[in-house]
């Protein structure tokens, strides 16, 4: 029946209206896209899908070019309202509409002085049963900070995944920073959907608790940063505390006990045979040998209270003593 669905939000990982969107595009068998799309196909009608007072100042720039577009080019739209606000933007839209699609009978009803064709409709449940596969034989675990996150690694990643043909999942935990903002994981969440499809499962927000669950169910955590891991990352301490081994990235300034293949995976020296189960689970118990003596908080109380300690690898020789 239409020809495509243009919706307000374009995200289905940080939005229900966004994800409602896709479902029903998928299903119905068409293409669905935002404001900002380029150009509109008018053989058939367009359901024009929104929630308006969510929007962002340059998304209503964006809606209001798509209004011009449909306007002078006398396309036929019906609009699927999910809430109704009495907005001026929403009253521009209805005025050329065919007919409004209401999400619930409070919106119905508010829209009955229109005078337009109203149709009743509803939202169906949103959990995609396709994820309820939460676990494979291979399951990875990210946690951090959502402006941290760097997708190019994690193509070299899902390379050397591939090349082993391993069956795996991705569960992403994302934080934010105080001096970041939501629109960091906007745009990595959509990197990583485009790297790894369904693979990714996006948990948001975990606890501390949570974290140590899925730390303990995790074959691997992978972490990885902009220039390298530093021994003040403090989510890689942990995961090596609990051992869970890391794929992460090492560089000049990464510390110095961290050594590939022996407690820790270097991405840029990342071998398939590295990712089999038996070996991961022999780094985690190194990486835990490793961080209890190099990254310890009783090796940090030591040093600051000036008593010798082997946790301060000042020397050469502090390194080669230890021999994992």
């Amino acid at each position: 029946m239409y020809e495509q669905i243009i919706s307000s939000h374009t995200n289905p990982v940080l939005s229900g209206v966004a994800k409602f969107n896709h479902i029903l595009a998928r299903r119905m068998g068409v293409p669905c896209t935002g404001f900002h799309a380029p150009a509109l196909l008018m053989a058939k009608p367009i359901l024009v899908s929104v929630k308006l007072k969510d929007l962002l100042p340059e998304d209503m720039v964006a809606a209001n070019q798509l209004l011009l577009r449909l306007h002078s080019s006398k396309a036929v739209y019906d609009l699927f309202f999910h809430t109704y606000d009495e907005l001026p933007l929403e009253a521009d839209f209805i005025s050329r509409a065919r007919r409004i699609v209401c999400g619930n009978e409070e919106v119905r009803e508010k829209l009955l002085i229109t005078g337009k064709p109203l149709l009743l409709g509803w939202c169906p449940g949103l959990l995609d049963q396709e994820t309820a596969k939460f676990e494979s034989p291979l399951n990875l675990f990210s946690f951090g900070m959502a402006h941290k996150i760097q997708p190019w690694m994690h193509e070299t990643l899902k390379t050397a995944l591939e090349r082993v043909g391993a069956d795996y999942t991705l569960w992403i935990s994302t934080a934010f920073h105080e001096k970041a903002n939501f629109g960091d994981f906007n745009a990595v969440s959509k990197a990583l959907v485009g790297i790894y499809g369904r693979r990714v499962r996006f948990l948001g927000f975990l606890s501390d608790e949570s974290v140590n669950y899925f730390l303990g169910k995790a074959d691997a955590m992978i972490a990885f940063f902009e220039k390298g891991v530093r021994s003040n990352n403090t989510s890689v301490l942990a995961a090596m505390e609990r051992g869970c081994p890391i794929i992460t990235n090492l560089d000049a300034y990464s510390p110095k006990w961290l050594r590939h293949a022996e407690n820790i995976l270097d991405i840029g020296k990342l071998q398939s045979l590295d990712l089999s189960v038996l070996p991961l689970q022999t780094l985690g118990e190194r990486g835990a040998e490793a961080v209890a003596k190099f990254g310890s908080w009783a090796g940090l109380v030591n040093l600051l209270e000036e008593k010798r300690s082997p946790l301060n690898l000042t020397r050469a020789a502090d390194l080669k003593s230890w021999d994992i």
